[in-house]
């Protein structure tokens, strides 16, 4: 397939330039948190996205049981094992564990995969609190988040709901589109964040301004698709982005990268592997 021939709208932004005498750690030390027995994927896939993304070392938190898994889909993935409940979730204990070692990172990408449990809720309110890092919070960070009332999420940060995610944040049936988003704009000036609304013409916020993706597709409704958005995301935190500009550009070049899967395998046939694997060329059209 002639990636070269594939039309797209303008990127709303460029693509972060590489320095010819730079090292790993001026594109980002990133850190993806989440996992849980039976869906190592989910996290395995985020990382393995913010990796493709241009990040310069990447790290994935999981439950001890998921670390063979996830370190197993690539040698450059670094892991690491967080004390577990005994169904392969988060341990209460894993909170401090997750804290201290995200400490120096850049960016942090939190919950695909993770599961919701006591454990993950203390992690989600941990990493909620720690203002200074710019953080996503996708999948059950966002149903825990929604659970835990009056949560505020000082300094910079991304919240990536799909329409039954941010209904549980918000009360806003998933079955209004023009309502949710308006929920989206009112939640990101009421939280001080960037909302990222998934869907056709996905949405990004911050509360003041409104950008609707022109990229994607339908064959990119599958399971782990969310899960790449917001390794990209984070990847382009770590790479100093902000919030605003990394979760446009991640959502253009995600969009992008499944119009490239489409064009080579149909929509039907599509998985968010495919997805990750189009990354590449997505970004050999940006920069």
């Amino acid at each position: 397939m002639n990636m070269s021939a594939i039309g797209s709208p303008a990127a709303p932004l460029p693509w972060p330039a590489r320095n010819a005498e730079s090292h790993k750690g001026d594109h980002g030390r990133v850190v993806l948190v989440g996992g849980s027995r039976g869906m190592s994927g989910s996290i395995a896939l985020a990382a393995m996205a913010a990796l493709r993304s241009g990040s310069g070392l990447v790290s994935a938190i999981v439950p001890d049981r998921c670390l063979e898994t996830v370190a197993g889909f690539d040698p450059c993935l670094m892991t690491l094992a967080a004390p577990e409940d005994r169904v392969g979730r988060f341990a209460i204990t894993a909170a401090g564990f997750v804290a201290d070692r995200v400490a120096s990172v850049d960016a942090i990408g939190v919950g695909p995969g993770m599961a919701i449990g006591p454990g993950s809720r203390m992690v989600v309110r941990r990493l909620a609190e720690l203002g200074q890092i710019p953080r996503v919070f996708d999948a059950d960070a966002l149903n825990l988040i929604a659970s835990l009332d009056g949560l505020a999420i000082p300094g910079p940060a991304v919240l990536t709901p799909h329409p039954g995610e941010l209904q549980r944040l918000t009360g806003v049936s998933a079955g209004d589109r023009g309502k949710q988003i308006r929920a989206a704009v009112a939640l990101a000036g009421r939280l001080g964040v960037v909302v990222v609304l998934k869907g056709a013409a996905t949405l990004v916020t911050d509360g003041t301004v409104r950008w609707f993706n022109e990229t994607g597709n339908a064959g990119m409704a599958t399971g782990g698709s969310g899960d790449c958005l917001t390794g990209i995301i984070t990847s382009l935190l770590g790479q100093r982005l902000s919030p605003y500009d990394a979760a446009r550009l991640g959502v253009y070049v995600h969009g992008l990268a499944g119009d490239f899967a489409a064009a080579a395998l149909s929509q039907p046939a599509m998985t968010a592997a495919d997805i990750l694997r189009h990354l590449p060329p997505a970004l050999s059209r940006m920069t």
